[in-house]
């Protein structure tokens, strides 16, 4: 029983290391692709990164493997910085405006950056298939969390999406339902005081993503 165990332990690690050299293969994929001005090669390859990601990170979130980092940030900054990592030619040929609300972020904030902000790019990336004009991408205090929040102008989440409080909904409105269980699971990892962090689906009328961090 040991011996069958070790074996699928290590076809389980081996599996990891492969997923992740084949998703940083598909992020240079991207970049060459941008680098051509084939926007649609681009947009596949980096969907498929952003999937094996998602799937790494669920992976050793099962497994008990997803050790988070907190440390303290400044939230402004890791927001412009997610701005500033959007292809510039997703966000040209889109058209779509996005504009960042931070009067009332607070200067610092504890959390793991890189799994937060992997949530956020992929709430990012969803508002940006489906809205028409606008983006708005934010963080605030909300009484005693700190709130980051993607909205945008498009037609929002069915009603089945809302309706559904399974952590299997998907995220975008056409997603395979990992997304939006992999993020529960990753904000609700954020413990501070007995409470932790969630994630709220609503229109209001587009569709708005909310995470919220203790």
């Amino acid at each position: 029983m040991d011996n069958t165990n070790d074996k699928q332990d290590l076809f389980a690690h081996i599996a990891a290391l492969t997923i992740h050299d084949v998703k940083n293969n598909l992020t240079q994929l991207a970049n060459d692709a941008e680098t051509r001005g084939d926007l649609a090669s681009m947009k596949v390859a980096l969907h498929a990164s952003e999937t094996l990601t998602g799937l790494l990170c669920f992976y050793r979130s099962e497994t008990h493997h997803l050790d988070l980092q907190i440390d303290s940030h400044d939230p402004v900054e890791m927001l412009q910085d997610l701005l500033g990592n959007l292809p510039h030619s997703l966000r040209d040929e889109s058209r779509i405006q996005i504009s960042l609300h931070t009067d009332h972020a607070p200067a610092i904030a504890f959390y793991d950056k890189t799994l937060i902000e992997m949530v956020l790019n992929n709430a990012l990336q969803n508002a940006l298939r489906f809205a028409r004009n606008n983006i708005e991408l934010g963080v605030r205090t909300h009484a005693d969390k700190i709130e980051f929040y993607v909205q945008d102008d498009g037609d929002g989440y069915p009603q089945a999406v809302l309706d559904d409080k399974d952590v299997n909904s998907p995220v975008s409105r056409n997603g395979t339902g990992l997304g939006l269980r992999l993020a529960q699971r990753v904000v609700g990892m954020h413990e501070s005081s007995g409470q932790h962090g969630e994630i709220v689906l609503s229109n209001s009328p587009g569709a708005l993503f909310q995470l919220f961090l203790p």
